[in-house]
């Protein structure tokens, strides 16, 4: 996510909603006691480079969260599209996941975490380089 990212982060949790807003390469929240950390590397990404998202997700003690399926998708508004698992990392409550943006320009994307207790959606925009 560039510096110039506008995130609009949507978070459903039952019947709970919060909108937030965030710029940069991490975007945060935190609804119900849920703490949502999401990051990309690059920050910016790139057309034909895979870009890498990590989320975070910890419950209201502080601890992680480890029994969350997490996806990402992302559509442009021609119709293409992709899809990815962010599938545990090896640090607790940790999902990571890469995506192969293969055509510049806006995105939009949505990251969504389902837990027995609930489902948390995440929508943001991403507008991918051509180059670097």
């Amino acid at each position: 996510m560039t510096a110039g990212l506008r995130a609009a982060l949507l978070v459903v949790l039952g019947l709970s909603v919060v909108t937030t807003s965030a710029l940069g390469g991490s975007a945060t929240t935190n609804v119900d006691g849920v703490g949502v950390e999401l990051r990309s590397v690059p920050d910016a990404p790139i057309k034909d480079q895979k870009t890498t998202y990590t989320l975070r997700l910890l419950d209201a003690a502080g601890k992680p969260i480890t029994d969350a399926r997490v996806t990402l998708t992302g559509r442009m508004s021609d119709g293409m599209s992709t899809a990815a698992a962010l599938r545990p990392a090896s640090e607790p409550g940790v999902y990571r996941g890469e995506v192969l943006f293969t055509m510049a320009g806006p995105w939009d994307l949505i990251v969504r975490v389902v837990r027995k207790t609930g489902r948390v959606e995440i929508p943001l925009r991403e507008d991918v380089a051509s180059h670097k």
